[in-house]
């Protein structure tokens, strides 16, 4: 007779990823044979440059297949202490930067290396799918801020006031943000470290999107800002400016006692990331940059066109974001909708039908802290934005009657 088997408590505290689940979703459909265009996936189109590409292999046929330090190479922590120098004036050392198996990785080992049970991390809403669990994971206590669309989704000074007790621990702040592709000027940025360095609590700036900035928002890193650099941990990586999802390479900035506690939750994990990764991030990083302004500005034209659009389309709202490559479509109006036969209750009901009914794939707004809105990522070819347009453009439609 077979063992019984029953989760562990950590396990059942937790939710699966929509997003991950979304991508399995999809395939299973497509193996199906349905047509199903993926505006799900938080991920670039793009090809990574050929000449980080051609890093990797360079690294392969010289053999440099073996373990790297759990930190990261040094060549690589060098470049990106070079980095954040050049393009933030922040001064970092090689020890206070750690290399990890994607930025997901930087943040969890962050706030593993940070939280107790009974601590509170402060979780600004709409928030990035894995950051609740991750957090229910260390065994801390969130603390949702809920910032709606009128104040562009982002965290007011006030409302961070209100939020700060003595348990709080962590702030963790995304700018751009995932899912709203919010960015946080360096003004209102500004007036937020004013609040942050007079309280005892770390801040997590998960900065993935940085590089993918529209309209000439003046904005920066929070590492720009000295009067914090005690309590701030950076976290960035290579995935989305330089379309290198699957190479799963990410670091950390923070002061050194904290690298080395991330060092040390991470060689009893997956200890250093991936030998070759490396090699082809360091040429990412330390190489021409030419590649980010080309992918930018096709985002940039992908961006205006899709909220061109979904502006015209019946029971929906949006504002345009200013970074990343994501939509959130403020679905509120749909809610209580039929539409053959099917009745919309909830944000996840919508994306359901639309998936079903229309072949489009979006993510449902639950996942990110949100009942009223559903997530669309642009990072697909024009082509591929046209009919997918044309088919939500029906799909809402039928649900407005």
């Amino acid at each position: 007779m077979p063992m019984h088997f029953k989760e562990s408590q950590l396990a059942a505290r937790i939710q699966p990823s929509q997003t991950v689940a979304l991508t399995g979703l999809v395939a299973e459909l497509r193996r199906h044979g349905k047509d199903i265009i993926d505006l799900g996936a938080g991920e670039p189109d793009f090809d990574t440059p050929e000449p980080v590409r051609q890093a990797a292999i360079t690294a392969i046929q010289k053999g440099k297949t073996k373990y790297t330090p759990n930190t990261g190479t040094l060549a690589l922590r060098e470049a990106i202490a070079a980095n954040l120098q050049k393009e933030y004036g922040a001064v970092y050392q090689p020890n206070e930067i750690i290399v990890s198996n994607g930025a997901k990785q930087s943040v969890f080992n962050a706030i593993l290396a940070i939280c107790n049970p009974g601590d509170e991390v402060i979780l600004p809403a709409p928030y990035w799918v894995s950051y609740p669990e991750q957090i229910r994971m260390a065994g801390a206590t969130i603390m949702t801020v809920v910032n709606p669309d009128y104040d562009e989704f982002k965290l007011t000074p006030a409302r961070l006031r209100v939020a700060i007790s003595s348990k709080t621990k962590l702030l963790i702040l995304n700018s751009p943000a995932n899912p709203t592709g919010t960015v946080y000027t360096t003004d209102e940025l500004h007036a937020l470290v004013d609040i942050i360095r007079q309280h005892e609590f770390f801040v997590l700036a998960d900065e993935i999107y940085i590089k993918l900035i529209y309209d000439s928002v003046a904005t920066t890193s929070l590492c720009a800002f000295p009067e914090i650099r005690d309590r701030l941990i950076l976290v960035n990586g290579f995935s989305k400016a330089y379309a290198m999802t699957g190479w799963r390479l990410g670091f950390a900035a923070a002061p050194t006692p904290i690298v080395k506690v991330m060092d040390k939750i991470q060689s009893h994990t997956t200890s250093n990331a991936c030998s070759i990764s490396q090699e082809a991030g360091l040429a990412a990083i330390a190489g021409n940059q030419d590649a980010i302004a080309m992918m930018r500005q096709k985002f940039d034209e992908r961006r205006r066109f899709v909220c061109d659009r979904l502006a015209q389309m019946p029971g929906i709202a949006l504002r345009l974001p200013k970074g990343a490559f994501y939509v959130f479509i403020n679905v509120g109006e749909l809610l209580g909708r039929h539409a053959n036969g099917k009745k919309m209750n909830t944000a996840d009901d919508i994306c359901k039908y639309l998936v079903e009914n229309a072949g489009v794939a979006l993510v449902a707004g639950e996942a990110f802290g949100s009942h009223l809105h559903v997530r669309l990522s642009y990072a697909t070819d024009m082509k591929t934005l046209h009919e997918a347009m044309q088919r939500l453009e029906k799909a809402f439609g039928e649900m407005v009657g």
